[in-house]
């Protein structure tokens, strides 16, 4: 066999291969799944310094399992039926990611809408999708620094660990109001076009989806935790702040093995144990879910593509976190006389 036929049949073998990689759909992304497009988490363009989104707009986010509408507030914070509370009233700040934002269910049925109804009080939720500790610090410093008797809930996940991963800490909050993340590896470019060269990088090099070795996501994992701990020390010792340990449902699942060490929960469990020894006041979702939430009934609480908590979800962490706000933190919970 001469060496075009060999070199014929190999790149014919190859095109079969990515093209049966495509078509199986297993390799997509969370952005190609839900949004049908390729998205870098490495990628900070068009970041300021407060992660926000466009204030008194509306926006639908609609993808293969839901659609919902969701209008801002002059802040650019979701508006909900809490967002305006007077600044007389003694309120609670609610802060995290699309969790706390409330992806996968209506603006009134997210998480601090259904925990403002149980605590009778006012809770703004103050959740953006896809922001992080980071990005929450200079939240609070520019839009509440000045209410001094707010009181803060942050909750944080597994997809802070990643943030962390792809965005570094301080350091990415450049003059100018401009925000870096970290440089994205250079198999990114390839990963992005090819299935095959994501087979090989999951399948052999049992890379997760921050494209660096295992042993470098680990390393920079329990960097994370060190960082949040710091970080999230600082803000209780200027602020009434009560940090919030969140899992996913998938996570009580038994289809999770390709996503074990991503949802690996012992890190949001080392980290609550430094903030415990810090004294910073936590309260881990995990210890009441797990009774709750198992492998036949996750999909009840959550979306299956896209793993946010539905309204159901939603309403079942929210009744978790008064319950525990009552009985460990009642004078977080409680009015001043």
């Amino acid at each position: 066999m001469n060496k075009v036929l060999i070199i014929s049949v190999t790149i014919f073998s190859l095109v079969l291969v990515e093209l049966g990689l495509r078509y199986s759909n297993k390799l997509k992304t969370y952005s190609e799944q839900n949004f049908d497009s390729y998205s870098s988490a490495y990628s900070s363009e068009g970041l300021k310094h407060l992660y926000l989104w466009n204030p008194n707009d509306t926006t639908e986010i609609e993808q293969i399992e839901f659609s919902f509408t969701y209008e801002t507030n002059e802040y650019g914070l979701v508006k909900t039926k809490q967002s305006s509370a007077l600044d007389t009233i003694e309120k609670i700040i609610f802060l995290g990611d699309s969790f706390v934002f409330g992806i996968g269910a209506s603006p009134d049925s997210s998480l601090p809408a259904f925990l403002s109804e149980k605590l009778h009080i006012p809770v703004v939720n103050a959740g953006i999708p896809g922001s992080d500790p980071f990005f929450e610090e200079k939240l609070i410093d520019s839009i509440y620094s000045s209410k001094l008797d707010n009181k803060y809930l942050i909750m944080v996940n597994c997809s802070d660990l990643y943030d962390y991963i792809f965005r570094g800490g301080e350091e990415r909050f450049l003059p100018n109001n401009q925000v870096e993340y970290r440089k994205a590896p250079g198999l990114e470019k390839y990963y992005k076009n090819s299935y095959l060269v994501r087979a090989i990088a999951h399948g052999i090099l049992k890379m997760d989806y921050s494209l660096l070795s295992k042993e470098k996501a680990i390393a920079l994992k329990f960097e994370a935790v060190e960082v949040y701990t710091a970080l999230l020390l600082k803000i209780a010792q200027q602020k009434n702040l009560i940090v919030v340990i969140q899992p996913y449902a998938r996570q009580y699942s038994d289809n999770n093995s390709v996503m074990k060490e991503t949802l690996n929960y012992s890190y949001l469990n080392l980290l609550e144990s430094k903030l415990i020894k810090n004294s910073v006041r936590t309260i881990n979702l995990d210890k009441h879910l797990k009774n709750r939430i198992n492998k036949n009934n996750y999909l009840n609480y959550s979306w299956n593509i896209d793993g946010h908590y539905n309204a159901k979800g939603y309403a079942l962490l929210s009744e978790i976190l008064a319950e525990e706000l009552t009985l460990k933190y009642p004078e977080f919970i409680n009015a001043k006389e």
